[in-house]
């Protein structure tokens, strides 16, 4: 292909300028496998390169394979989406009887997240529970702590981002299909698609290929924290892969063979809360929608146990990017933007432009830093776009995690006067503002998505 020689130097300069040991990439175009590749360095204590079979950790990737087991669950007539989790959890609280399984793989639970800890006792904040890592949980422990996950939204009226309903999908799936999530999904997707190396994640088991994950501390390269064994393969996103596998998956997106098209399209489509709107980034059921430059981009981006993971498909350009990377800071949301526009030109990623109104972005800063403090004014917007926004999304930003004072907005595209678009660093990801105003200087209409 004329964009090889490209794609490789930009690839390798990404290992060369930062601290990222290795990549793994897979491309398809246009119903084909046009490029996998590795580069850097799967493991740097024995200085093992990275190959398009190295295999990393799924992270949060693995979300849009535990809704894929619900798939399969489905198209057998064997689960419904809009079943209640208490039927195939009934040890959980009455609460659970008005959460669906739609509402758990759409993260619209209402559940808050676990918050990471590394002792019994450690608390959590802003409604979430803490995990400790390094103790082994059962099922019916993990339940427990999800028993103690106070609701952030009420089922079906908000999203908030959880890990919490993924982890019981995949508890769902196994107490339907009568074995773990993965095997089912060794069964009916991974070994009849060619997914030759994708399985669940283990600490024990010898995995040929396996590259190591990392981490930056203190400006250092180290390897990982440690984790204990049941927390690396639970439905939020335990899995292995290698380029190759994810290169497979893909090519099932676009011309499915064991998922149905209505599947396929199903897992795609943003979810609608109770009041008919989408979440504020049309999350579906385990893939993320946005745009970019006019063309739709469905997406997950994944961190977990020293490995980043960005999956990501452009339907209309018939084009599909996955990188891997070995390191919790890998870039590779914007790596795989910018691979998507070497490929295809009409997909290049927005990079940061000369800022001729820096008093405007100053504004405009002011104005993001008032939304996710809670404190959204109702001047500063339009009726309609108001209207919009106060009916669940500017909570939603808000419980979202979004850092905005001391980090700064870069502008990467104006039109005219009335819109324009920044994005602001968020540990490793980019998060993408558009805001544009009407002739009365009033916010008109605001999106957001993740690179």
């Amino acid at each position: 292909m004329s964009y090889t020689g490209e794609l490789d130097r930009y690839l390798q300069s990404e290992i060369d300028n930062s601290q990222v040991p290795g990549l793994g990439v897979a491309i398809v175009h246009d119903g084909e496998i046009v490029h996998l590749g590795g580069y850097g360095l799967a493991n740097v204590e024995n200085q093992v390169p990275v190959t398009p079979d190295t295999v990393f950790h799924s992270g949060s990737t693995g979300k849009m394979f535990t809704a894929a087991a619900v798939m399969f669950l489905l198209q057998d007539d064997h689960i419904k989406l809009d079943d209640p989790l208490i039927r195939y959890i009934p040890e959980g609280p009455e609460s659970w009887s008005v959460i669906t399984i739609r509402n758990l793989l759409s993260m619209m639970a209402g559940f808050g997240n676990f918050d990471i800890a590394f002792s019994a006792g450690e608390g959590g904040e802003g409604g979430a529970v803490p995990l400790n890592l390094w103790q082994d949980h059962s099922d019916e422990q993990l339940i427990d702590l999800a028993r103690r996950s106070p609701f952030m939204y009420r089922p079906g009226e908000g999203y908030q981002y959880s890990n919490t309903g993924y982890i019981l999908a995949g508890l769902v799936v196994a107490r339907v299909s009568n074995k773990p999530y993965y095997e089912l999904l060794r069964e009916r997707l991974f070994e009849p698609i060619g997914m030759a190396t994708a399985r669940e994640a283990s600490w024990f088991d010898i995995v040929p290929n396996r590259a190591a994950g990392h981490c930056i501390r203190d400006g250092k390269l180290e390897n990982r924290y440690w984790a204990a064994p049941t927390l690396q393969r639970t439905g939020d996103g335990g899995l292995y892969f290698s380029p190759r596998d994810i290169a497979h998956w893909l090519l099932e997106l676009d011309n499915p063979t064991v998922l149905s098209p209505e599947s396929i399209a199903l897992v795609s489509e943003p979810v609608l809360m109770k009041n008919g709107q989408p979440s504020f980034n049309n999350y579906a059921l385990g893939w993320q929608n946005s745009t970019i430059r006019g063309h739709r981009k469905i997406r997950h981006g994944g961190t977990w146990d020293g490995f980043r993971a960005e999956i990501a498909r452009f339907p209309a350009r018939k084009l599909s990017v996955c990188v891997l990377g070995n390191t919790d800071e890998a870039q590779v949301a914007r790596i795989g933007q910018k691979i998507a526009g070497i490929v295809d030109p009409a997909l290049a990623p927005y990079e940061p432009i000369a800022d001729g109104n820096e008093a405007l972005t100053r504004r405009d800063h002011e104005l993001l830093q008032a939304i996710v403090e809670r404190r959204a004014p109702r001047e500063s917007f339009g009726e309609e776009a108001w209207r919009l926004w106060s009916n669940g999304w500017f909570e939603q930003i808000a419980a979202s995690g979004v850092a905005v004072a001391g980090v700064p907005l870069e502008l990467t595209h104006q039109e005219g006067d009335g819109g324009r678009r920044y994005r602001l660093e968020m540990g490793g990801y980019h998060l993408h503002w558009t805001i544009s105003r009407d002739s009365e200087d009033r916010v008109s209409e605001m999106r957001f998505h993740m690179e």
